[in-house]
């Protein structure tokens, strides 16, 4: 007699909701938008951060410019 395990069988992957290029990769400095002056105010913060070799100041940019860039611009 064989005993089913249904832990074994397959189960399909929810679906995911596609995400812009911008946010599906985490590992990439967002880019700012060209004019913005936030996105520029942010993105200097950043360069900053680096020169100074603060990656949680660099982190912390990141961060703002993605949510501006998400909330502002739609990416």
């Amino acid at each position: 007699m064989m005993t089913t395990h249904p832990e074994w069988e397959g189960r399909p992957a929810p679906i995911l909701p596609t995400l812009p290029p911008s946010l599906r990769d985490l590992s990439r400095p967002p880019t700012p938008v060209p004019g913005c002056p936030v996105c520029l105010r942010l993105a200097e913060r950043r360069d900053a951060a680096r020169t100074e070799c603060d990656r949680s100041a660099e982190t912390d940019a990141n961060v703002l410019l993605r949510r501006h860039l998400r909330k502002e611009h739609g990416a």
